[in-house]
C-alpha cells in the first residue's frame, strides 16, 4: 500500500490501521514523492486531495496518464468535500473510491482490501492475456515453421508427398513422388491418378493394416511396400500415413525411396558375406599356421584368448583367462626379457610393435613350449594405451630342433673324444642334458645289483654321497628303468607317498616336481640310467623322447667304447706291470740267491783249506751252510708259490679238517724255539674248527708272526687272536710299533715293490704278505690292515667252509 498524506499523524494513522490489518505500507507526504513511490507498482494508492506541491486530482490524473501506473487503483480522502463533490471528480480523475473523514478504520481496511483484491485480479487476468498472447505467437511461429519446412520437404525432392482419397484417387503429389512412380505433371492433368492401382496384389494386406491402424489413430507406423511404376517395374518404399484433421476419408503420405537403402543392403551382405569368406580364410590360415590370438584390453582389464592360444600355455579352451595369468606361464628364466619388452611397447618404444620369443611352461599340463609374439599397443589421441593385442607362433619344434642339433652335434663331437666311462658321462651332462632344461641329471652304471653314479649336475653334495651306489632293489624310477629296459615317467603328486613310499624317502627337502629316467642300452642288455630331475611340472612329447633316447643310445655305444679302452688301457698297464715285474723278479732272484750261495760256496773252500779242521770248526762251517742252503729253499718255496699266484692258478690247497688255535700253538712253538725271548702270547676260542689247507695256514700265520716281530717295538708283545664267528673265523695279529706309511698301504700285499726293500729283512724276496693274501683269497676268505700310532694289526677272515 501506498499511503499519500502532507499531514504526518493523519499519514499514521491511514498507515498504522492498514499495517494492522496485515498490509505492508510506503508512506509519502507529497505529490511528487507519490508518484516517485508509486514507480513500485503498489497495490493500491490511499490519496489524500489535498497536498502541500500539488492537490491529490492531480497526482491521480497524473498516476492514470501514465501507463506504467494506469491500472494502480486510487482512493481518494477528503475531509473538506463533500461526497458529491468526491464522486464527481473521482470518475472525472479515474480513481477507484473515496472515504470521507472522520475515518473509519473498517471502511478503510475493508475498502482498501476491496482495490488490492481487483488490483490482483486485473493483474492475473493481465498475466493470462499475456500468456495467451505469447502463446498464440508462438504456435503461430510454429505453423509458419512447420509451413516452412513442409514446403522444403516438398520442394526438395528427398521425400515424395501424397494427398489422397479414401477411393484411391490421388488429389495431389509432389514431383518427387511423381518421378518416383514414372508419372508425370501431364499425367495428372490427364486424368486422377489411381494409388490404389499402383500397389501389387501382394502389399494390399499391408495398406489395409496402415489405414486401420489410420482410422483408429490418425496416424500409421512406418512400413515397408512397393510400387508399380508406369513401365511396369517395381520401387521399394516406405510410407508414413496421416489423416487429413476434419477429413476422415482423406490423408497424407510421406514416401521414402528405399531403391538407394536396398542396393546398400545388397552391397552391405556381399561384404559381410566377403567378411566371413575373409575371416573363415584368417580362421584356417590361423589354425594351419598353429596361431593364437589375444587382446587385451587395457581400460577395463578384459582379456581375450582364442583355443590355440590357450593351450599354448597349457589351458583348456573354456578356461578363463586374466591379465596375469600369461605372466604365470612364461618360463621364469625369460620373465624379465619378455616384461622388457611389454613395458617397452606399453611406452611407445618401436611405434608400440612387439616381437619376442619365449618359453613357456604348460599351467596344467606342464609341457615345455616355445612361443614367438608378435603383437602391437593401440593408443589414443593423448598418447594413452587403449589396447594391446597380438598372435602367438608356437615354434616348440623349429627351437627344440636347433637345440637339438646343436646338443647332438656337440655332444656327438665330445663322445668321440671320451676316452673314459666318466668322460662319456660327462660330455652327456654337459652337452646334451642342460638344454632340456633340467635343473638336474646324472648318469649312473649297471654294477653288482646297484646304479653307480658316474657324472652328475646340480644336486646338492648330499646326494652323491648318500645315493652314489643306490641299489636296485628300491623301487625308484631309475631302478625300474635299469631292471625293465623302458624309460620312466613321474610328476609329483599328494599320492607319491604311498605309491612309491621308498623313493619318495630319498628325496624329502628336493625342489624336484617331475623325474624322469632312461636306460642306456648296449644291445639289449642295459648298461645305465640316464637320471633327470626338473624343478616344475613337465610332460614330454615324442620328438622330446626320441631326441633323449638318441642322445642315450650315443651314449651307451660312447660307453661301451671307454669300457673297451679301458680294457686295453688296463691290459697295458698290466703288461707293463709285468714287464716290470719279471725285472724285479730277475733282479731280486739274482741279488738274494748270491748271498746264501757265496756263503756256502764260502764255507765248502774253506773246509776244502783245512788239512784237519777241529770238530767245533767243522760244525759251525757245516751249520752256516745248511742255514744258508734253508734260506735258498724258503726262497725258492716262495717263488713257486708267487709263480703259480701270477700264473692264474692260484697256490694249490689242500683242504681238511682243522682246527685254528692248534696250528696257531704249533707255530708258536716253533718260534719260541728260533726266537727265545721273545713275547708272544696267544688268545683264543677252543672251538675254531674249518675245511683249510693246515700248512698254507701254518704259513700265513708264520710269515705274519715274522712280520710283526721284526716291527715291533723292542720289549713289547706280539699278540695272536684267533675267535669263532657265525659263518667264520677271525685270525688277527698285533704288534706295538711304528705305523705303517700311508704311501705303502695300497702296495702292501704287492710283491717286489719298489721303496719295500727297508721294510723287509734280508734273504727275503718281499713274498711274504702277497703269499699270505694268495692264501687267504685261495680258501675265499678276506684280509685288511689297521695301523696307527698305537700299533699295527693284520686281520684274516676264513669261512668255516663246513
Amino acid at each position: 500500500m501506498l499511503v499519500v498524506d502532507d499531514t504526518e499523524a493523519k499519514r499514521y494513522l491511514i498507515a498504522q490501521t492498514l499495517r494492522l490489518a496485515g498490509m505492508e505500507v510506503l508512506e509519502a507526504f507529497s505529490g511528487g514523492e507519490a508518484l516517485a513511490v508509486a514507480a513500485s507498482q503498489p497495490d493500491v494508492v490511499v490519496l489524500d486531495v489535498r497536498l502541500s506541491d500539488m492537490n491529490g486530482f492531480d497526482v491521480c490524473r497524473r498516476l492514470k496518464q501514465n501507463p506504467a501506473t494506469a491500472a494502480i487503483p486510487v482512493l481518494y480522502i477528503s475531509a473538506l468535500l463533500r461526497d458529491e463533490e468526491l464522486e464527481e471528480r473521482l470518475f472525472a480523475d479515474g480513481a477507484d473510491g473515496y472515504i470521507p473523514q472522520p475515518i473509519e478504520p473498517k471502511h478503510l481496511v475493508a475498502q482498501t482490501w476491496a482495490l488490492v483484491r481487483m488490483r490482483r485480479a486485473e493483474l492475473a487476468r493481465q498475466r493470462e492475456r499475456e500468456e495467451a498472447e505469447a502463446e498464440r505467437q508462438r504456435l503461430q511461429r510454429e505453423l509458419e515453421k512447420s509451413q516452412t519446412r513442409a514446403r522444403r520437404l516438398t520442394e526438395s525432392g528427398m521425400v515424395g508427398i501424397v494427398y489422397w482419397d479414401l477411393d484411391g484417387t490421388i488429389l495431389d503429389a509432389n514431383d518427387t513422388f511423381l518421378s518416383l512412380v514414372g508419372y508425370t505433371r501431364e499425367d495428372m492433368a490427364r486424368g486422377p491418378l489411381d494409388w490404389r492401382k499402383m500397389t501389387p496384389p501382394e502389399w494390399e494386406a499391408a495398406d489395409v493394416r496402415a489405414f486401420e491402424e489410420l482410422q483408429a489413430q490418425g496416424v500409421s507406423v512406418l512400413y515397408e511396400k512397393q510400387y508399380l511404376r508406369k513401365d511396369g517395374t517395381r520401387v521399394d518404399v516406405m510410407l508414413g500415413v496421416a489423416s487429413l484433421e476434419g477429413e476422415s476419408n482423406r490423408g497424407v503420405t510421406m514416401v521414402v525411396d528405399l531403391t538407394e537403402r536396398r542396393e546398400a543392403e545388397r552391397q552391405l551382405k556381399h561384404l559381410m558375406s566377403e567378411l566371413e569368406s575373409s575371416r573363415s580364410r584368417l580362421r584356417m590360415a590361423l589354425e594351419a599356421a598353429e596361431l593364437g590370438t589375444w587382446i587385451y584390453e587395457i581400460p577395463t582389464g578384459e582379456v581375450r584368448w582364442d583355443a590355440r592360444a590357450k593351450e599354448m600355455f597349457g589351458l583348456p579352451p573354456d578356461a578363463s583367462v586374466r591379465p596375469e595369468v600369461w605372466q604365470t606361464g612364461v618360463h621364469p628364466e625369460d620373465i624379465e626379457q619378455v616384461m622388457a619388452a611389454v613395458d617397452r611397447s606399453l611406452s611407445g618404444g618401436n611405434g608400440g610393435f612387439f616381437a619376442t620369443e619365449f618359453r613357456v611352461v604348460g599351467l596344467q599340463d606342464g609341457m615345455l613350449r616355445w612361443v614367438s609374439a608378435r603383437g602391437r599397443v593401440r593408443f589414443d589421441e593423448e598418447g594413452r594405451a587403449l589396447s594391446f593385442s597380438g598372435i602367438w607362433l608356437d615354434i616348440t619344434e623349429r627351437k627344440l630342433n636347433e637345440q637339438r642339433a646343436v646338443a647332438l652335434q656337440a655332444t656327438t663331437a665330445a663322445f668321440a673324444n671320451a676316452l673314459t666311462p666318466r668322460q662319456v658321462a660327462e660330455a652327456l651332462v654337459e652337452h646334451g642334458l642342460k638344454s632340456l632344461d633340467a635343473y638336474a641329471g646324472a648318469v649312473s652304471q649297471v654294477e653288482d645289483g646297484k646304479l653307480r653314479m658316474i657324472s652328475h649336475f646340480g644336486y646338492p653334495p648330499h646326494i652323491p654321497q648318500n645315493y652314489g651306489h643306490f641299489p636296485l632293489g628300491i623301487r625308484a624310477p631309475s631302478s625300474l628303468a635299469a631292471l625293465e629296459g623302458r624309460t620312466f615317467w613321474l610328476q609329483a603328486s599328494e599320492s607319491l607317498e604311498w605309491e612309491w613310499p621308498e623313493f619318495f624317502k630319498t628325496i624329502q627337502g628336493s625342489r624336484s616336481r617331475t623325474w624322469l629316467s632312461i636306460p642306456l642300452k648296449d644291445g639289449e642288455r642295459v648298461v645305465g640310467v640316464l637320471g633327470l630331475s626338473f624343478s616344475s611340472l613337465r610332460r614330454f612329447s615324442a620328438h622330446d623322447m626320441a631326441h633323449l633316447e638318441s642322445l642315450c643310445a650315443l651314449c651307451a655305444q660312447a660307453l661301451a667304447r671307454a669300457w673297451l679302452y679301458d680294457e686295453e688301457r688296463r691290459a697295458k698297464e698290466e703288461a707293463r706291470q709285468r714287464a716290470e715285474l719279471e725285472q724285479q723278479f730277475l733282479g731280486v732272484v739274482s741279488h738274494d740267491l748270491r748271498n746264501p750261495l757265496q756263503a756256502i760256496s764260502l764255507g765248502a773252500r774253506t773246509l776244502q783249506r783245512m788239512e784237519k779242521p777241529t770238530q767245533e770248526v767243522l760244525m759251525r762251517t757245516a751249520g752256516r751252510i745248511a742255514s744258508s742252503a734253508d734260506n735258498m729253499g724258503r726262497m725258492i718255496s716262495d717263488l713257486l708259490d708267487f709263480t703259480r699266484g701270477r700264473l692264474g692258478g692260484g697256490i694249490p690247497l689242500v683242504r681238511e679238517r682243522n682246527e685254528l688255535v692248534r696250528l696257531c700253538r704249533e707255530v708258536l712253538d716253533e718260534f719260541s724255539v728260533t726266537h727265545p725271548g721273545r713275547d708272544i702270547r696267544l688268545e683264543g676260542d677252543s672251538h675254531c674248527e674249518g675245511q683249510w689247507d693246515g700248512p698254507r695256514m701254518r704259513q700265513v700265520l708264520s710269515n705274519l708272526l715274522s712280520n710283526a716281530l721284526r716291527h715291533a717295538r723292542e720289549g713289547t708283545a706280539v699278540c695272536v687272536r684267533a675267535r669263532e664267528l657265525p659263518d667264520e673265523v677271525e685270525l688277527s695279529v698285533f704288534n706295538e710299533g711304528a705305523p705303517i706309511p700311508e704311501e705303502l698301504l695300497p702296495v702292501l700285499f704287492e710283491p717286489f715293490r719298489r721303496g719295500m726293500a727297508k721294510f723287509r729283512p734280508s734273504g727275503s724276496l718281499g713274498l711274504g704278505l702277497y703269499i699270505v693274501r694268495q692264501v687267504v683269497e685261495g680258501h675265499g676268505g678276506r684280509m685288511e690292515v689297521g695301523t696307527g700310532e698305537a700299533g699295527t694289526t693284520f686281520t684274516v677272515w676264513l669261512p668255516k667252509g663246513c
